[in-house]
C-alpha cells in the first residue's frame, strides 16, 4: 500500500463520492477508481459500496479508514520532525486529554510558547482515558494529560499543580441542590450518570461502598456536554469533575461536590524513551520550568 493511495482512499470515505474526491485531490475520476479498484484487489477484500452518485466504506472499509488516519498522521509527523532539524522551530504539538479547567497551566505555557515560535501548531485529542493513551501508545501524540491514571508510572510525567474535586451535576431545581454536598446516601436509588473513566476510579468505587457499577448507572460518557443534556432533561445525576461544564442561572445546573471529598490528581505524561520532536522537546523544557 502506497501512502499516496490510503490518502486517495481516505479523501473518497470523507468525501462520499469520487467526483467530489477527485476534484479536491485534482485528479480525474477515472483515475482515483482506478487507484481504489487496485486498492481493494491488494486487500482482497471490497471496500466501498458504490451507488449511483455516492460511496460508502463496507465494514472492511471502515477497519481500513481507521488504520490509514493512523498511518497517514504518523507518516505527516515524522516528516514534519525530519523537515524540523536544523531549521527554525516549527511543526505540530500534539496532546491528548480529558476534559478539565485543569489543564489551564498547559494552555498558558503553549500561548507563551506560540509567542516566541509562531510556526508552531498545537494539536488537541480530547477523549476518555482509553483514547488518551491509545493515541499516546501508538504514537499519534507528544503528549497525554492524565486524571488520577492507575499506571501512571508507566510514563514519564509532570504532576500539574491544580486537582480536580469529583461531584454531582443535577438540575438547579432539584432538592438535592439545597445541600452544600452530597453523600452516597443522597445518591442512593437515583439514575446516575457516570463516564467510562469514572467506573474504573478506585476511590469512586469505595466511595459508593465497593460497587460503583451497581449503584444505579443509567447513563455512561466518554465526554461531558452530552451528558449535561441528559442531566437538563432529568435523564440522570452526572457524576463529574468540578469545572468540566458550565453551571449556575443560565444553565439550569449547579455543581454539589461529593463528601467525603475525592479529588483527581493531573499529569502531563509522555512515553519512556521516545524521541520527542525538536518542537516538543522545547515545549516540555519551558513547560517543565512553570511548575
Amino acid at each position: 500500500m502506497e501512502l499516496r493511495t490510503l490518502r486517495y482512499y481516505l479523501a473518497v470515505c470523507e468525501m462520499g463520492s469520487m467526483s467530489r474526491a477527485a476534484e479536491r485531490l485534482h485528479v480525474t475520476q477515472p483515475t482515483l477508481s482506478r487507484q481504489i479498484s487496485d486498492l481493494e484487489r491488494e486487500l482482497g477484500c471490497v471496500l466501498l459500496v458504490r451507488h449511483s452518485r455516492s460511496v460508502e466504506p463496507t465494514e472492511e472499509g471502515l477497519h481500513l479508514m481507521s488504520r490509514a488516519a493512523d498511518i497517514v498522521s504518523l507518516a505527516d509527523l515524522t516528516e514534519g520532525e525530519y523537515r524540523e532539524r536544523g531549521k527554525v522551530v516549527a511543526g505540530d504539538i500534539r496532546i491528548s486529554c480529558g476534559e478539565s479547567s485543569g489543564i489551564a497551566p498547559i494552555a498558558s505555557a503553549a500561548r507563551a510558547f506560540r509567542m516566541r515560535y509562531p510556526q508552531v501548531r498545537f494539536c488537541l485529542h480530547s477523549g476518555n482515558a482509553d483514547y488518551v493513551i491509545e493515541r499516546l501508545e501508538r504514537g499519534l501524540d507528544d503528549f497525554a494529560v492524565l486524571f488520577s491514571y492507575p499506571g501512571i508510572d508507566r510514563y514519564e510525567h509532570l504532576r500539574l499543580p491544580h486537582t480536580d474535586a469529583w461531584g454531582v451535576y443535577l438540575p438547579a431545581d432539584d432538592p438535592l441542590a439545597a445541600k452544600d454536598v452530597v453523600s452516597p446516601e443522597d445518591l442512593e436509588g437515583l439514575p446516575l450518570i457516570a463516564s467510562e473513566q469514572a467506573l474504573e476510579t478506585d476511590e469512586l468505587t469505595a466511595w459508593f461502598g465497593g460497587s460503583l457499577a451497581r449503584a444505579g448507572i443509567a447513563v455512561t460518557y466518554t465526554l461531558g456536554y452530552n451528558a449535561s443534556v441528559f442531566v437538563r432533561e432529568g435523564a440522570g445525576y452526572m457524576l463529574g469533575l468540578d469545572a468540566l461544564i458550565p453551571t449556575g442561572s443560565s444553565t439550569g445546573l449547579v455543581f454539589r461536590p461529593l463528601w467525603p471529598p475525592i479529588v483527581a490528581h493531573i499529569d502531563f505524561a509522555w512515553r519512556r524513551g521516545q524521541k520527542l520532536s525538536n518542537a516538543a522537546s522545547m515545549f516540555l523544557d519551558d513547560f517543565r520550568a512553570t511548575l
